[in-house]
C-alpha cells in the first residue's frame, strides 16, 4: 500500500503519486458494473472551471426590500408562534413574488448545478433564536421538508464549531468539529444546508465537487473502482455501538430513475478514522477500498469549486449528486470562532427516487412518528459541549 494514502487527510505527495500513476496506467478493458450508466449527461456533472463561470445560476443576492420582508416575517412569526417546529412557508410569511423566487431555487438544486448560495443576511442583528427562525423560515420556501441531523432523529440543527479550539474541549473528536481540512464526503441526506454565522480568522472555505463528474471519469478510466464501490463496505461510527453501530453501506448504488441514475454515499472517515482509530474487530479496509477512496478524493479535488462565502450566507447543496469538503482554518489560540449551523432539507415535489435499501433511513430522517403522526423536533439554539457526539455524520 506504499502508493496509497491510508489516512483521513491525504498529503500533497499522495496526490502527486496518484496522478503520476494514472498517467501511465494502461486503458482498462473491464466493463462498468452491470446496469450502471456509461455516462451521465446532466448539468449536475461539472468541473470547477465550468461552474465558476455560471455564478448567475447558483448565487442569489437578496435585495434591501427582500431583507425587509424577511424581518417582517420574523416579527410576525414571533408574535403568533412560540414553537420553532411550527416554522414553514405558511408561518414564515413572505410576499408571493419573493417566495416564488426562493421556491425556484429548488430546480437549480435538483436539476441545475446542484447548489445555491443566498447572500445578504446579517446574523449579527438577530438573537441566536431569531437566526434559527430566519434560517429555517427562508429555507422552507426553498425546500419545504426538514430532516433530522442527529443519531437520535430528534435534533434538526447542528452547530459546526471547533470543539477543541477553546483549549478545554475533548481530547478526541471527529474531524468536522476541529479545524483540520475535511476530505470529500456526503452527509447522507437529500439537501444539506449551511448558515455561515461566523467565518474563521483565516481559511475554512467550503469546497464542492460533482460526484456525477467523478462517476463519469471513473466509468471512462477506472471501472475497477466502480466495481469496488458497488460492493458492501463497513463504516465505523467511532462511537458506542449501543448509540450508533457501524454502518453497512454500498457506497455506489444504481437507481431506477431518469432523474438520479446513481447514488454515492461516502466518507474517508468511516473507513480510515482520524483521532479515533477504526475498531480492529471490524473488517480492515482492503487495498482496493483504499484505492477507491483515493480516487474519489483526488478526482473530486481536481474538479472542485471553492466557495468564497461571507458571514450570513446560506448554502443549499444537493447531497445526492455533490460531495463537499473544507479547508483547514485558524481561529487563533484558545478561540472557538468559526461557526456554521447545518440543517438537512428535501423537496418532495422533485420526486427523486430512492433504492428500497434507503427507504427506512429516509423515513427516519424526514418522516414523522407514525404512531403520533407528528415530529418531535429539538432545536439546539446554542452549541453545547458533547452535542457534536450526537451528529450522525462527522466528516
Amino acid at each position: 500500500m506504499a502508493n496509497l494514502s491510508a489516512s483521513y487527510v491525504p498529503s500533497g505527495n499522495y496526490t502527486d503519486r496518484f496522478w503520476k500513476k494514472e498517467a501511465i496506467r494502461e486503458k482498462s478493458t473491464l466493463a462498468i458494473p452491470n446496469g450502471y450508466p456509461k455516462y451521465i449527461d446532466s448539468p449536475l456533472a461539472w468541473t470547477g472551471v465550468e461552474v465558476e463561470a455560471k455564478e448567475s445560476e447558483w448565487k442569489l443576492y437578496l435585495s434591501p426590500e427582500e431583507i425587509i420582508a424577511i424581518d417582517a416575517a420574523l416579527a410576525k412569526f414571533e408574535v403568533n408562534h412560540h414553537d420553532l417546529s411550527e416554522l414553514s412557508s405558511s408561518t414564515f410569511e413572505l410576499p408571493a413574488e419573493f417566495s416564488l423566487r426562493l421556491r425556484k431555487l429548488s430546480d437549480q438544486i435538483y436539476k441545475g448545478v446542484g447548489f445555491q448560495l443566498i447572500s445578504g443576511l446579517d446574523p449579527s442583528k438577530y438573537t441566536a433564536k431569531q437566526n434559527l427562525i430566519v434560517y429555517a423560515g427562508v429555507s422552507a420556501h426553498v425546500c419545504p421538508q426538514r430532516g433530522f441531523v442527529d443519531v437520535k432523529a430528534k435534533g434538526v440543527v447542528a452547530h459546526i464549531v471547533n470543539v477543541q479550539g477553546s483549549g478545554n474541549g475533548p481530547l478526541t473528536t471527529a474531524p468536522a468539529f476541529t479545524n483540520v481540512p475535511l476530505s470529500f464526503h456526503t452527509d447522507n441526506c437529500e439537501v444539506m444546508a449551511f448558515f455561515y454565522m461566523e467565518p474563521a480568522s483565516s481559511g475554512g472555505e467550503t469546497i464542492l465537487s460533482s460526484l456525477w463528474q467523478t462517476y463519469n471519469e471513473l466509468a471512462a478510466n477506472r471501472p475497477d473502482v466502480l466495481h469496488t464501490l458497488a460492493k458492501p463496505w463497513v463504516f465505523d461510527s467511532f462511537k458506542s455501538y449501543d448509540f450508533q453501530p457501524p454502518r453497512h453501506v454500498q457506497p455506489l448504488q444504481k437507481l431506477n430513475s431518469d432523474k438520479v441514475p446513481i447514488l454515492f454515499r461516502f466518507s474517508r472517515y468511516g473507513i480510515l478514522g482520524w483521532q479515533r482509530k477504526r475498531n480492529p474487530d471490524l473488517p480492515a479496509p482492503t487495498e482496493a477500498q483504499i484505492e477507491a477512496a483515493d480516487a474519489i478524493q483526488f478526482i473530486a479535488m481536481k474538479n472542485a469549486f471553492k466557495l468564497r462565502t461571507k458571514k450570513g450566507d446560506l448554502l443549499f447543496a444537493n447531497d445526492m449528486a455533490l460531495v463537499h469538503a473544507r479547508e483547514g482554518f485558524d481561529d487563533g489560540r484558545g478561540v472557538m470562532k468559526r461557526h456554521l449551523i447545518k440543517m438537512h432539507f428535501r423537496d418532495p415535489d422533485q420526486g427523486w427516487g430512492l433504492p428500497s435499501s434507503l427507504e427506512n433511513e429516509w423515513k427516519t430522517v424526514y418522516g414523522s412518528d407514525e404512531a403520533k403522526r407528528t415530529r418531535e423536533e429539538i432545536w439546539h439554539i446554542f452549541h453545547q459541549p458533547g452535542l457534536e457526539e450526537q451528529s450522525s455524520v462527522n466528516g
